[in-house]
């Protein structure tokens, strides 16, 4: 069986930069990911230092995969389906491809592999306001889910707000800095009712609470949902339609199973500073941590916690095992990996440096 210093469950952006820099420490390391997480999705991230007129969330993965395997970061595209810690201190990691696992059509495609350490990127996925295949035509486009990462895209615009109960006018309350052109729609208004005090809120800024489930979704482009269609024919006027119905899933059930502490919303629990979880040698980064769900966030989670899995290894006496490392056709900046003498780069220091 083969044994890894570092299992990396999930290849999105926090998964990835972790990657990065363990591929830099030159530990042995394995990146498990069943492809299209979260960020995949995203048409254009316009908040992200370096990229003024954005990158989308599949460039992102791209370079991501490619700057990882510079260094010699290993990748196998299927689904992890058990993680146990074993006796001896070790990890033992079983994956299967999707489609055989979905299919239930065999085991042929079942591997296991042992880590040192291993870091959870497994994600969350959002919850739609219209349960039709067809709103993914506008997803990321015309809808928005996240505030902070769009709200800027509805200056000025008429957003139709989605939610239940009181979610919906939390969020209209944060779109209020960029729009006062807003409408909400509680989606289960039995269930869960609009507080009195936020009615009263809505009717002070003169925006209007409509009531019911959506059954149409009308617009001929992708960055505009001209109108809102409720099950009792109300059409709602609009540019933008923005969910406030949270997460469909919080892909933490192996975190769970290995006994990792979460939140009341399933979220894993980390040690701040380390991003470490409550079981010790199993780190935790991403949206399926409970942070600010933000691509920026998620890479600097990537990166601290690969800072202190390193320290993790170091603290045991462990060196990476160069003899059977495959960053020695990658890296030439590394002491250890690199094979011959390297010229040193010697760039020009900037005129104002000089002076």
């Amino acid at each position: 069986m083969e044994l890894y210093d570092v299992i990396v469950i999930g290849g999105g952006p926090g998964g990835l930069q972790a990657a990065i820099h363990l591929g830099r420490y030159c530990w042995r390391t394995l990146v498990v990911d069943r492809g299209k997480a979260r960020a995949y999705w995203v048409p254009d991230y316009l908040n992200v230092l370096g990229w003024p007129d954005g990158v989308s969330g599949q460039e992102l993965l791209k370079r991501g995969r490619e700057h990882a395997a510079k260094y010699g970061v290993e990748f196998r595209t299927q689904s992890v389906t058990h993680v146990s810690k074993d006796p001896d201190g070790l990890f033992t990691v079983t994956m299967q491809d999707k489609r055989e696992l979905k299919k239930g059509t065999g085991t042929q495609s079942v591997r296991t592999c042992r880590a040192r350490r291993i870091v959870l990127n497994t994600g969350v996925m959002d919850r739609h306001p219209w349960d039709d295949p067809r709103v993914f035509f506008w997803a990321g486009y015309g809808i928005y889910y996240c505030p902070d990462c769009d709200g800027y895209e509805c200056v000025d615009r008429r957003v139709v707000v989605v939610g239940r109960g009181n979610g919906g006018v939390g969020m209209a309350k944060a779109l209020l800095q960029w729009t006062t052109r807003l409408a909400v729609v509680n989606v289960v208004p039995g269930e869960r009712p609009v507080s009195p005090e936020n009615r009263d809120w809505l009717t002070q800024n003169d925006i209007p609470l409509y009531e019911g489930k959506i059954t149409e979704l009308r617009g001929q482009y992708r960055d505009r949902v001209e109108t809102v269609v409720l099950e009792d024919g109300t059409e709602i006027a609009c540019e933008k339609v923005f969910s406030a119905l949270g997460m469909y899933s919080v892909n933490s059930e192996l975190a769970r199973a290995l006994g990792c502490e979460t939140n009341d919303n399933g979220y894993i629990v980390v040690n701040p500073r380390t991003k470490e979880t409550s079981v010790p040698g199993a780190w935790a980064v991403g949206d399926v941590v409970a942070h600010s769900q933000q691509v920026t966030i998620a890479i600097g989670e990537g990166a601290q916690a690969a800072i202190w899995v390193n320290k993790s290894l170091r603290a045991e006496g462990l060196l990476p095992d160069h003899k059977d490392h495959t960053h020695q056709r990658h890296l030439v900046d590394c002491p250890h990996c690199s094979r011959g003498e390297v010229e040193p780069r010697l760039d020009p220091a900037p005129e104002d440096l000089l002076d």
